[in-house]
């Protein structure tokens, strides 16, 4: 080999490797020899410039028909049998329905149909490697190189369906990279949907892409009123006490208003910070008192000895709903202090940005403005399951339910009835319109 490996593969080249391909059993080494090339070339070359064939009057022209074991998705065929079903809406019906091949020739050396001893009979698609394809395939790639996709057509296809499945789930780009195992990064995505490579998502499906506003510093600065209970409850007091104690479970609180009104319901939240759980409660009305009844049916459903040491530390804001923390903090029937809870300094909801952050999984179900006196307790327990099992690049990927089964007592996720999902099963979808 002379070495010559850094300039690209020209159509003399891609003419040998075709008809190399075409020999039944011929190494990937070989294939390189004849062109003077490393072996890691070739396979790139094939890999990146196969393309996909399927007979148009091929009835079933799914790739996993070979492996396939699903029985009766409709009600024509005879034997029940999926894979021997003559019918032509099959395919649209199948949720695990590909086009792309799967065969063990297709995973490895030479990964196209290009030489199959069976492809006379084989009924899968078909990947094959053509020279003069491979070609116009390069010479676009390089003309188009800063306008279209630096990817191949199959794979292409698997980017936009995964991002219309995506996206009709709720899902935020990052995360549909990552369920999907997608080779591209977020800032590539953005690029294929700003320049309509992906046709049916647009920017506005996006969730929280050019959705914040500027800010109106004009305003005057608010004069903090100095109230009793906020005594030895300050922000600087928090910040001691996890100073003092890092490994110490925090929590921070809030409540969510859908329309304002004194009989307006609204949800309390509870963020454990360490992985992004949040709990929600529904409240008939944004009261102390109903904040409260919410934390004696927590020490009740817990028990007083797990209430203590799941939720040591609670920091909120000073909404008027707060303003009873002596209650939420002690135990109601011997006023034992069990917990602490601290206030953020006014108008500084930055911080506890984790709970505001969060609040955007729950504005994707429970849109602003809107009145949450038609939800129940069974619907805020079904969206917590969603949002808790949504996936988080903060967490490697996992969800807050994932990642909370290492740190929490099983009891404190059966406060809101969380089970596991998978990732197909969530979606982030309204349930208030």
């Amino acid at each position: 080999m002379t070495g010559r490996t850094y300039k690209q593969i020209c159509k003399e080249e891609r003419i040998s490797i075709e008809t190399d391909l075409n020999i039944p059993g011929i190494m990937l080494k070989t294939v390189a020899e004849h062109i003077d090339r490393d072996t890691k070339s070739v396979r790139y070359e094939v890999t990146h410039h196969c393309i996909l064939r399927i007979r148009a009057n091929q009835r079933n022209k799914c790739g996993l028909q070979k492996l396939c074991t699903k029985v009766r998705l409709c009600d024509d065929c005879v034997t029940g049998h999926c894979r021997e079903c003559h019918h032509d809406n099959c395919n649209e019906i199948c949720p695990d329905f590909t086009e792309r091949p799967v065969c063990l020739r297709l995973q490895r050396w030479p990964y196209v149909c290009n030489g199959c001893a069976d492809l006379s009979v084989c009924k899968l698609p078909k990947l094959f490697y053509y020279a003069s394809e491979a070609e116009r395939d390069h010479r676009h790639s390089v003309s188009d190189w800063k306008t279209g996709p630096r990817t191949s057509e199959i794979d292409m296809a698997g980017i936009i369906k995964a991002f219309q499945e995506g996206t009709a789930k709720g899902l935020s780009v990052d995360v549909i990279i990552a369920v999907y195992h997608l080779s591209i990064s977020v800032a590539t995505a953005y690029r294929y949907i700003d320049d309509h490579l992906i046709p049916g998502v647009k920017n506005i499906d996006l969730k929280r892409k050019s959705r914040y506003s500027a800010r109106d510093t004009g305003k005057a600065k608010i004069v903090p009123k100095n109230h009793d209970w906020l005594e030895g409850r300050k922000y600087t007091d928090y910040l001691d006490r996890i100073s003092a104690d890092p490994s110490i479970n925090v929590w921070q609180m809030d409540t969510v208003i859908g329309k304002h009104g004194s009989e307006e319901k609204c949800i309390l939240t509870l963020l454990y910070t360490r992985t992004n759980l949040q709990l929600y409660f529904l409240l008939d009305a944004c009261t102390a008192a109903n904040v409260v009844r919410v934390f004696d049916a927590i020490k009740d459903s817990l028990g007083i000895e797990l209430f203590q040491k799941t939720f040591p530390v609670i920091l909120t804001d000073n909404g008027s709903e707060f303003s009873d923390p002596l209650r939420i903090e002690t135990d109601p029937q011997t006023g034992e202090k069990l917990i602490s809870v601290y206030f953020c300094d006014p108008r500084r909801s930055d911080q506890k940005a984790k709970c505001e952050k969060n609040h955007e999984e729950l504005r994707e179900l429970i849109p602003s403005g809107l009145s949450m006196n038609s939800l129940s307790k069974h619907d805020i327990n079904q969206a917590s399951n969603m949002i808790n099992n949504y996936p988080r690049s903060s967490l490697n990927y996992l969800s807050p339910y994932e990642a909370s089964l290492i740190f929490l007592n099983e009891k404190v996720l059966q406060l809101n009835r969380l089970t596991h999902l998978s990732n197909d099963q969530v979606k982030l979808a309204p349930i208030l319109r």
